[in-house]
């Protein structure tokens, strides 16, 4: 049997994409996350405390009626980073 070295109760940074642009006002809504718009969609990176907390920005989303385009995990130090660019 493998083990899977990911843990899911630590903090983690995530890019979520979503169809159409959500406005600026929203990052707070949706716990600090950075909001940019490339191709436009709205592109919202930021760190997660846990996969219950991912949830519950995945909840938000749904919530607002919004088309989930994808969800993908990315180490703090990547340069293609929105939010780093923005420091």
């Amino acid at each position: 049997m493998t083990t899977n070295e990911r843990t899911f109760d630590k903090p983690t940074r995530y890019r979520i994409r979503i169809q159409g642009v959500l406005d600026q006002s929203w990052s707070d809504w949706f716990g600090g996350f950075t909001i940019s718009y490339p191709d436009h969609e709205t592109l919202l990176e930021g760190t997660v405390t846990d996969q219950a907390a991912l949830h519950g920005i995945l909840a938000k989303i749904n919530d607002l009626g919004l088309a989930l385009i994808s969800v993908n995990e990315y180490p703090a130090d990547d340069p293609t980073s929105q939010a780093q660019s923005k420091s």
